[in-house]
């Protein structure tokens, strides 16, 4: 048999050559019988990416990078690869060696806990999601929206059609507004749009965007209960919101019940609550809500379906979304307008448009 280094010069020389079909077959016959040879998977790879084969281009890359010799790779983009080969005990182990050396590093210790689901905490702990997005906060735009797909904005859009007007009538609240993406889709309709978020450096670009009337650097549940962090009681305008936005913000939230209780006291009679969910499977054996690997918190239907209707609400329209792609498969979520109960029992007056569209909740009861 041919020498693998042969094998290998030979595929590199046909694509240098203008040939990638060709080198693409012969880096496959390396990898049929040498699956672990990693100048073929990396070479393999750089053909996928430049065809559009992304999915497959970053399995193969992952499979190089977790490749002996591991002096000098940081534990973090090990623990990644693995996470993304579907290898969680692996992606734990590298957790752990992670924490080892940084025994405080918070973002080490809640991805341990979603790999190993040993440990897992009711929600993502604060100074998990500060260093968390203080860490992304200069790419997080190109990110989430170039490779990541994630179109908040226009869902939101969307969920909010034919409901309220762009006539800046509303006292709006972004809780978890991050950078700010959605702060234009609600300015039109916010006589005053208030942001908040745990991440000083995702403010200080919401800031930029020149569209909130306040941003405050908080937790947005203690935001709620009108005990936002590092702000004076006396300065605090406790006036409450017509409309609650949690885009992508309660991904990080285990049970739901607590930060539920804390928007329906922070609404005015009639007033909307707007959010974003990922979903798990709907079937009898599937849990409530689990904390996925990816260190990001799923929910099933019913169990956001009952949190809504313990606490008052009504649910005026729910649609399935995709929130985003991961390693270029969909991440299937739903979008969620919910209202809770005017002062007289009366709803808020009719619209053109008052019937779910796509209603997830009347779907799965």
């Amino acid at each position: 048999m041919e020498p693998i280094r042969n094998q290998l010069d030979r595929a590199h020389a046909a694509y240098v050559a203008g040939n990638p079909a060709e080198s693409e077959a012969m880096y496959r016959s390396i990898l049929a019988t040498a699956p672990d040879t990693v100048p073929a998977l990396v070479g393999l790879a750089a053909i996928l990416s430049t065809s559009g084969r992304l999915e497959e281009a970053s399995l193969l890359e992952a499979r190089a990078y977790i490749q002996p010799p591991w002096d000098g790779k940081p534990h973090k983009i090990l623990a990644t690869c693995h996470y993304r080969l579907g290898q969680f005990d692996e992606a734990a182990r590298c957790y752990r060696a992670w924490l080892a050396e940084d025994p405080d590093n918070e973002i080490a210790r809640h991805h341990l806990a979603a790999c190993s689901g040993q440990g897992v905490p009711d929600r993502a702990p604060d100074r998990y999601v500060a260093a968390l997005f203080d860490g992304m906060a200069d790419q997080f735009d190109h990110r989430l929206v170039s490779i990541l797909a994630y179109d908040g904005p226009g869902i939101l859009r969307s969920i909010l059609a034919d409901i309220i007007p762009a006539d800046k009538s509303r006292d709006i609240l972004d809780a978890g507004c991050g950078t700010g993406l959605c702060g234009p889709v609600l300015a039109p309709m916010a006589r005053r749009l208030t942001g908040v978020d745990l991440s000083q450096a995702m403010l200080d670009k919401a800031r930029a965007r020149g569209v909130y009337d306040r941003l405050i650097h908080g937790e947005l549940t203690a935001f709620l209960q009108n005990r936002p962090a590092g702000i004076d009681p006396t300065d605090f305008d406790p006036t409450k919101f017509d409309l609650i936005v949690m885009a992508d913000s309660l991904i990080y939230f285990g049970d739901l019940g607590g930060v539920f209780d804390a928007v329906a006291g922070s609404l005015r009679p009639g007033g909307l609550f707007a959010f974003t969910l990922e979903l798990l499977p709907q079937d009898d054996a599937a849990p409530e809500l689990a904390l996925r690997p990816s260190g990001r918190y799923a929910h099933g239907t019913r169990h956001w379906t009952r949190c809504l209707a313990e606490r008052g609400f009504h649910i005026r329209r729910s649609e399935a979304i995709v929130i985003r792609q991961e390693f270029c498969q969909p991440i299937h979520g739903v979008a969620v307008l919910a209202e809770v109960p005017a002062a007289d029992g009366n709803r808020l007056p009719p619209r053109r448009s008052d019937q779910p569209r796509d209603d997830a909740a009347a779907r799965n009861p």
